[in-house]
């Protein structure tokens, strides 16, 4: 293999190439600060940038220009972009991503990569980055592979926060940056010409054109691995500090009701399972055998197998030989349930299959709904109901019986005291992303809309007269009828201050009927919320309605620490679950990493997760984190594209032992660990 000498060093030197010697030095123009990021650049033997910022907004962190006289850095000699991270804090979990990008918005050949790391107080680690080459990874023109940077003219290169659900706190980051570097040479290429390219999906949904160590390659393979894992499954026990829930069995004790519910203990807030017993949620989301398959119309020719449908599902076959027949159900979900034992959870997240939920004994949530657009919404790109409408109202009064018909697992849920809460729909767009534009949609939609009707009548309750309303709201509208047939949103103070007003209303709504369609009907079940995404978590309306009417807010996160959730705000004080969270690599031959990318080994993947669960641990109000999703996405995307390697199993059924086992170490000490309420690497 061929040496060279590292470059990118100390984030002093400037690079054209690894391949060149003679580098230039980095000078003090070329590090620029992002957002409201403090920069102290130090030089030297051990040069290194030192990063401080108290508000995360505007992407805050460093952005490093290429050298002087070069328009790019060339970052094509190296497999991987490197940089020491070492986190200053003495309390706060640190979270980062690094980005780099090639091309340009303005002739759409604009392209963008990145990784991401969470580190304890005082630790520092290394933040890899696998550069994605055009040379290894370029597939022929319109087919489907990774995202390609043109790593020989890399635009810029970025560190910072990633998707802030932060707001403004003292010292909210403080790290120090060293030895940005090159590692390693490109892999050998995956790609080929177009000619030898096709077939590149093999007879278990797998990528041809790479190989690593858990690929399968014959049938017998994966009779192989299942038996090899039935013994090690028959071998395995629960964790000693369980009870028969997943409790804290020699944990306190606290009043026994019969089923799960909240309270808060010496200053955290937890679950309380129906024996008393402190409980963590920790879950996987979308435990079925299969569920994504992946098109085949106009592409045939991508498999090496008949693709005479649609679609293709190659986990099913994979099973059905795994298994040695074609009705694997049963035996299928007896495993699943001792895996998820056996990995240190005690939760069947989100989407999980009835026939898992039947066998009980695993702890588990349901989702009631999800977005149905088929109840009246509001027009205009939202994904929100409107919610003053009859046809909603009654709906929501019979929900759960309704689930309880279609879903065998709603039915037994509703006496069962293994069941801890439902979730009724997932990352709706309310309407205040930015500027609240709720009642903009509202004003634009026609007059027999609910909503518009229900804000005339509350706009002619508090002005009287349609001629005040104009005052107020510098409009012309000749009578009551002119308001709701109008098409337009003013854009006055006036229309803002009444518009926030009737947007809280509807949120209220929102929750109260969703809070009531539970409670109604069972009682003793939490309500888990709307599973917001996380910059939707620490919006006040939101939040603050949750807190009104939920006993849990649950919010998807898809970053690498959910330590400092909340931070700045006045975010409620009450119970807390991740309802969605994944890290992905592009190691075994997928296409995308998923939404939170980290490293370059199945070890970092694993790792990013430990910090993850610790820093929920330690957070005084998450109460548990569920894993999306329990398998890998097919190759070349579900029904909407997504195609990410975010599995705790890939297609081939495949379990990456590596996040597993650092699962099981979770799941065996989070008890203590949460306890403690102490950052430290170790779980023990």
């Amino acid at each position: 293999m061929r040496k060279f000498t590292p470059v990118l060093f100390a984030l002093l030197t400037g690079v054209l190439s690894c391949a060149v010697a003679d580098t230039l030095p980095l000078k003090s123009g070329q590090v620029q600060k992002k957002g409201s990021a403090s920069l102290d650049y130090s030089s030297g033997t051990a040069p290194a940038v030192r990063v401080r910022f108290d508000d995360p907004g505007w992407d805050s962190g460093v952005r490093l220009t290429p050298p002087d006289g070069q328009s790019h850095w060339d970052l094509s000699a190296g497999k991987l972009l490197a940089v020491d991270v070492e986190n200053l804090s003495r309390d706060r979990q640190l979270r980062l991503t690094m980005h780099i990008s090639s091309g340009s918005k303005d002739d759409k050949t604009f392209a963008m990569v990145n990784t991401g790391i969470a580190l304890n107080p005082g630790e520092k680690r290394t933040m890899n980055l696998l550069i994605p080459h055009r040379s290894v990874y370029g597939a022929p023109e319109s087919i489907p592979g990774p995202k390609i940077i043109e790593s020989d003219r890399v635009n810029w290169i970025e560190i910072y926060m990633q998707w802030p659900f932060e707001k403004k706190a003292a010292n909210l980051l403080d790290c120090r940056l060293s030895n940005l570097r090159l590692v390693g040479e490109p892999d050998a290429p995956h790609t080929k010409p177009a000619a030898d390219y096709f077939p590149f999906i093999d007879k278990y949904g797998q990528f041809m054109h790479a190989d690593w160590p858990a690929k399968i390659r014959s049938d017998s393979d994966l009779r192989e691995a299942r038996a090899k894992e039935a013994a090690e499954l028959t071998a395995s026990r629960r964790p000693a500090e369980w009870n028969r829930f997943g409790g804290w069995a020699n944990g306190p004790r606290l009043k026994a009701t019969g089923h799960f519910r909240t309270e808060k203990h010496n200053g955290k807030w937890w679950l309380v399972d129906p024996e008393g017993r402190l409980f963590f949620s920790h879950g996987i989301d979308v435990l079925y055998t299969h569920t994504d398959s992946t098109r085949t119309q106009d592409h045939k020719h991508w498999f090496d197998f008949p693709a005479d449908s649609w679609t293709v599902q190659p986990t099913d076959t994979n099973l059905a030989i795994k298994y040695g027949k074609r009705d694997y159900d049963a035996d299928f979900y007896a495993t699943l349930q001792k895996r998820l034992v056996h990995w240190g959870m005690n939760t069947i997240g989100n989407w999980g299959n009835h026939r898992l939920i039947l066998r009980g004994g695993i702890p588990y949530t349901l989702q009631l709904s999800d977005y149905n657009a088929k109840l009246p919404v509001i027009p205009g790109g939202l994904k929100f109901y409107d919610v003053f409408d009859p046809v909603y109202i009654d709906a929501m009064k019979n929900l759960v019986d309704n689930a309880a018909r279609r879903n065998p697992a709603v039915e037994k849920s509703l006496n069962d005291p293994y069941c801890i809460g439902y979730f009724i729909d997932n990352e709706l767009n309310y309407g205040n992303r930015g500027r609240q534009i709720f009642g903009d949609s509202v004003m634009k939609a026609p007059g027999d809309l609910a909503a518009k009707l229900e804000l005339a009548a509350d706009m002619r309750a508090k002005y009287g007269t349609v001629e005040k309303l104009n005052a107020s709201w510098k409009t012309n509208y000749a009578d009551w009828d002119a308001f709701l047939n109008a098409t337009e949103a003013p854009s006055s103070k006036g229309f803002r201050a009444d518009s926030d007003v009737f947007f809280q209303k509807a949120v209220d709504q929102y929750f109260r009927l969703c809070r009531d369609a539970i409670k109604s009907r069972a009682p003793h079940r939490l309500y888990l919320g709307s599973r917001f995404i996380s910059t939707d978590a620490v919006r006040p309306v939101l939040y603050k309605a949750s807190e009104k009417y939920c006993d849990v807010l649950t919010l998807n996160v898809y970053a690498h620490s959910v330590a400092n959730l909340g931070s700045g705000t006045d975010f409620p004080d009450m119970p807390v679950m991740i309802g969605e969270f994944h890290f992905g690599i592009l190691d075994r031959g997928m296409f995308a990493p998923g939404l939170a990318p980290t490293g370059s080994t199945q070890e970092e993947r694993a790792l990013a997760y430990t910090r993850f669960l610790q820093g929920a641990l330690v957070h005084p109000q998450i109460v548990g984190t569920h894993w999306f999703q329990f398998r890998d996405q097919p190759l070349t995307g579900r029904w909407d594209g997504e195609g990410y390697q975010i599995g705790f199993v890939d297609v081939a059924d495949t379990p990456y032992r590596e996040l597993t086992q650092a699962a099981r170490e979770v799941g065996e000490h989070m008890y203590r660990y949460r306890a403690r309420g102490l950052l430290k690497n170790d779980m023990k």
